[in-house]
C-alpha cells in the first residue's frame, strides 16, 4: 500500500512540475509558431507592439485605448494591407471588492484607400433596444446599431449598396465593424488564430469594395 502511495505521490509531483514547464514556455511556443506561421505566409511578425493601427482607435467596448497589443501579424490579402493581433484589457471591478476582469481580444484591420472618420456598425442588442439608428433606412436601423462622429462621412459609406449587403451577409452577426483612422477593423473576444483572421480580414476587404472609393477622396489625411 506504501509503494502504491508512494507512486501516486511522485506522479502528482511529475505532473505538477510538467504543468509550470508548460506554462513557462507556452507563451514562447506560441510566439514561435506565429512567427513560423507568418514566414510561411510571407507576412511579418511582431511579438510587442505598441500602436499596431497607428492613429485609429478600438472600439470602447473592448477597452478603447488602453490595453495592450500584441501577436501582431502584418501583411497583404487580395492586394489589401491587413494587420491583426491580440489586445489584452483589464476591466475594472464592477463592485469594491470584486476582482478585475481580463479579456483578450482578436483584432482584424484592412488599411482603407484613404482616411476616415469615426464610424461603427454592429448588429443591435435585443436588450438594448433604444440605442440610435443611422436615421437612414428604417430596415437597416431595425438590425444594426451605428455611432459616427461625423454624418456626412456615415451617409456616403451606408449607401443602398451597403446596407443591402450588410442585411444578407451572414457574416455580419458575428463581425461588428469601426472605421478609424487609417483602417476599417472587426473584433472578437477570443485569442489570434491567423488562419481564422483571415476569413474576417476577406470581410472587411468585401466592405471597402462595396463602399464608393469617392468616399475618401478629399478627406484630410490622419497620419
Amino acid at each position: 500500500m506504501e509503494g502504491v502511495l508512494s507512486a501516486i505521490s511522485l506522479a502528482a509531483v511529475v505532473l505538477a512540475a510538467a504543468a509550470i514547464v508548460f506554462g513557462a514556455h507556452f507563451p514562447q511556443n506560441r510566439a514561435a509558431w506565429l512567427r513560423a506561421w507568418a514566414r510561411n505566409h510571407g507576412w511579418h511578425y511582431s511579438e510587442h507592439r505598441s500602436a499596431p493601427l497607428d492613429g485609429a482607435h478600438l472600439p470602447h467596448a473592448i477597452g478603447g485605448r488602453g490595453g495592450r497589443s500584441r501577436h501582431v501579424l502584418t501583411g497583404r490579402r487580395g492586394g489589401h494591407e491587413v494587420t491583426v493581433f491580440e489586445h489584452t484589457h483589464t476591466h475594472p471591478a464592477s463592485a469594491p471588492g470584486d476582482r478585475r476582469h481580463r479579456h483578450t481580444y482578436r483584432i482584424v484591420a484592412v488599411r482603407t484607400p484613404g482616411p476616415n472618420a469615426e464610424l461603427e456598425i454592429r448588429r443591435r442588442d435585443p436588450f438594448r433596444s433604444t440605442e440610435p439608428g443611422s436615421g437612414l433606412d428604417a430596415v437597416f436601423d431595425e438590425t444594426f446599431h451605428t455611432s459616427g462622429s461625423d454624418i456626412a462621412f456615415t451617409r456616403a459609406v451606408l449607401r443602398r449598396r451597403v446596407t443591402d449587403w450588410l442585411l444578407a451577409d451572414p457574416r455580419s452577426r458575428s463581425l461588428p465593424v469601426r472605421f478609424s483612422g487609417d483602417h476599417v477593423l472587426t473584433w472578437a473576444t477570443t485569442r489570434l488564430d491567423p488562419d481564422r483572421a483571415l476569413t474576417a480580414a476577406d470581410y472587411l476587404i468585401d466592405l471597402v469594395g462595396r463602399v464608393p472609393p469617392a468616399v475618401w477622396t478629399g478627406r484630410p489625411t490622419s497620419r
